[in-house]
């Protein structure tokens, strides 16, 4: 399958909806510096959060910021590139983040190795599926949620979250 220039997928408004009914943080500034259409930082806005956002797409590149643009971030990161991504964001300065991810994303000997480095706070399954790739029919992606409290949590909780409980 051809993927979309700089993995623009959107992310689906069912995965922010829950999303934002389940993250108890406080109002504070969050950074979306995979921004795309703005969706997820509109919502946190909705909220009352005060949001920075950036994106690759308008020449913001978050592998270009050498100082993190606020200490809590939230985003959808392109997925190819999300282990560099977590490990780019807490070297900036993040404290507490929140990234739509892969299922799988731990499942491994890298994802063992950077856990061990940036272990989440709360590891969140979804009970469904997103067509992600917008390749029609059945839905094609499991996805999760990946919740750091601090950089390096010394435990981490497991949740499985529905459409349900937005």
């Amino acid at each position: 399958m051809t993927r979309i220039d700089r993995d623009f997928y959107p992310t689906p408004h069912s995965i922010i909806n829950v999303l934002v009914a389940k993250l108890t943080w406080e109002r504070q500034l969050i950074w979306e510096p995979c921004a795309g259409d703005g969706r997820l930082a509109k919502v946190f806005n909705g909220l009352g959060h005060q949001t920075i956002s950036h994106d690759i797409q308008t020449g913001h590149d978050f592998f270009d910021w050498k100082q993190a643009q606020a200490q809590a971030l939230v985003t959808n990161p392109p997925f190819k590139i999300i282990r560099q991504f977590i490990d780019h964001a807490f070297s900036i300065g993040v404290k507490r983040m929140a990234l739509v991810c892969n299922e799988r994303l731990w499942a491994c000997g890298k994802g063992f190795d950077q856990w061990e480095r940036h272990r989440p706070s709360c590891f969140v399954n979804l009970s469904w599926r997103e067509d992600y790739l917008n390749k029609g029919g059945s839905p094609d992606r499991a996805l999760a949620i990946s919740i750091w409290e601090t950089p390096h949590a010394q435990t981490c909780s497991y949740e499985i979250w529905s459409r349900a409980t937005q």
